[in-house]
């Protein structure tokens, strides 16, 4: 198959969505299929390689109001002229703005069969605070121009159940499939956590969040629940990576908080650097406060390593944490409830031991090995239905 890839973000971004789209395509790619994907030029642009995938690049601009996102021409007639040659199969949109857009032209253009897959509660308040407009007519309007593309596609695919019923409940109209964002079994961490304890000044009780540095990931109130487990694990240690446009914020909350001593930024790792970082061994917990994800690539990670999760009991996050089995999910308000639950698994080893058993049992229903067979399926039925 001949496969088009429309994203508005991509290498060297590092966000989940990126980790989707480099897997599905390396995926694809291997088993003899040509991938071509369209993505945003960045400024310090770092090329992308792999056999059978070849990568245009649209020229773009940093969105003002966060920089890591591009705002791209949503139609380049070079590259649809090269797609149009080359006669692609399918187009497989991620994202509903500019570049997807063009993807959305191309597939009509072409007559080719379009999916959207739906990575992203752009209508939610959260990531509405980047543009200083989270009010519920914009809401309403960024779901609006959600709903308007996606159900301009073939079939929607969402990584979660609890991001299919929303998207129902939005009025999302064309057929949805779930599908697992997947993870890449051998990129489970394997080095030598000592390293990384002995860099990073780590000890034992540590607790481990990656992830954009942003509103939508709810650190404050992350931050909020660790003060209280301090009360009762003073020499506990709350492990930071990543980055973002709220930086600045969050080191001024830890300084507000009094948690300069116990919390550990250590900045945005690449992907692959991260996976062999010996960081997931040196964990003891992944914790997470959002409330935004359809799945979450880095709890998928994180359970990859065998760390147990405790998180709101929101979105796709309860999709991942079954609760009292594999970690603990909270209602979203009681900080106290999270800060237990924490204590209590650092506490009791018996209890942490059979929650990681489970925690292992349960990520292999996400082995990319399967996901990918399932979207060949998908193309196919597609392509043939």
């Amino acid at each position: 198959m001949k496969i088009a890839i429309f994203t508005d973000t991509f290498f060297p971004a590092t966000d989940g969505v990126v980790t989707v789209i480099t897997n599905i395509a390396k995926s694809f790619a291997d088993k003899g299929h040509k991938i071509y994907i369209i993505a945003p030029k960045y400024t310090k642009e770092e090329n992308f390689f792999y056999k059978n995938v070849k990568v245009f690049r649209i020229k773009s601009i940093s969105a003002p109001f966060y920089k890591d996102y591009k705002l791209s021409n949503f139609l380049n007639f070079s590259v649809l002229n090269y797609l149009k040659k080359e006669r692609i199969d399918i187009v497989h949109a991620h994202s509903p703005a500019s570049i997807g857009l063009f993807g959305a032209i191309t597939a009509k253009y072409l007559g080719i069969p379009l999916i959207g897959t739906f990575h992203t509660f752009l209508g939610h308040p959260e990531y509405l605070k980047h543009i200083k407009m989270n009010g519920k007519l914009v809401q309403n309007i960024s779901w609006g121009i959600q709903r308007f593309f996606y159900n301009k596609c073939d079939l929607i695919t969402c990584p979660s159940p609890s991001a299919k019923e929303e998207l129902i409940s939005h009025k999302f109209k064309k057929p949805i499939k779930v599908l697992s964002n997947g993870i890449d079994f051998s990129e489970r961490d394997t080095k030598n956590l000592k390293r990384a304890k002995k860099d990073l000044n780590l000890g034992n009780d540590v607790l481990l969040f990656v992830g954009r540095i942003a509103y939508e990931k709810n650190l404050l109130y992350l931050l909020e629940c660790f003060k209280i487990i301090l009360k009762k694990k003073k020499n506990a240690k709350l492990l930071i990576v990543g980055d973002g446009p709220q930086m600045k914020e969050l080191k001024e909350d830890i300084k507000k908080l009094n948690l300069s001593d116990n919390v550990v930024l250590a900045g945005r790792i690449e992907h692959n650097r991260l996976a062999e970082s010996g960081i997931f061994k040196a964990s003891k917990l992944f914790v997470t406060c959002s409330t935004t994800e359809t799945q979450g690539i880095t709890t998928l990670e994180a359970q990859l390593n065998g760390l147990v999760c405790v998180g709101i009991d929101a979105r796709g996050i309860k999709d991942l944490i079954i609760n009292n089995y594999n970690g603990y999910l909270i209602e979203e308000g009681n900080k106290k409830d999270f800060a237990k639950k924490v204590i209590k698994l650092l506490d009791n080893e018996d209890l942490y031991l059979n929650m990681k058993k489970n925690t292992l049992r349960e990520i292999k229903k996400h082995d990319l090995k399967k996901v990918i067979s399932t979207w060949e399926k998908v193309y196919s039925g597609l392509l043939n239905g």
